[in-house]
């Protein structure tokens, strides 16, 4: 025999799943939203290495604003020419779009 407690808890644990099946599709909605779309950000730095056959370039940057803290991080170029001429230890200043989990360079100047 059903106890009146498990009756009531029963009755708002599907209440529960009811609320949270129509609210998922607006939410899962919104975050695939956000996480299209491309962000660019600019940002000061200093080479720190490269990739094999430079395709990627890594550099250790100052905060970037909304995005990240002080770190070094990995940069995939949109061209290899844009890495041309660079070298360990030189300052640059840097314009990348996020794009889902990469990162594009879209400059790269020495400073």
């Amino acid at each position: 025999m059903w106890h009146p407690s498990r009756v009531r808890l029963r009755s708002r644990l599907l209440a529960l799943a009811i609320a949270v099946a129509a609210v998922a599709p607006a939410v899962l909605t919104t975050a695939s939203t956000v996480a299209a779309k491309d962000v660019t950000y600019k940002t000061h730095g200093v080479v720190q290495s490269f990739g094999k056959d430079k395709k990627y370039v890594n550099i250790a940057h100052e905060d970037i604003p909304g995005y990240m803290m002080a770190m070094t991080m990995s940069f995939d170029p949109r061209a290899p020419a844009q890495l041309e001429g660079l070298a360990p230890g030189d300052k640059v200043n840097v314009t990348f779009t996020v794009s889902g989990d990469k990162r594009w360079l879209e400059t790269i100047t020495k400073d």
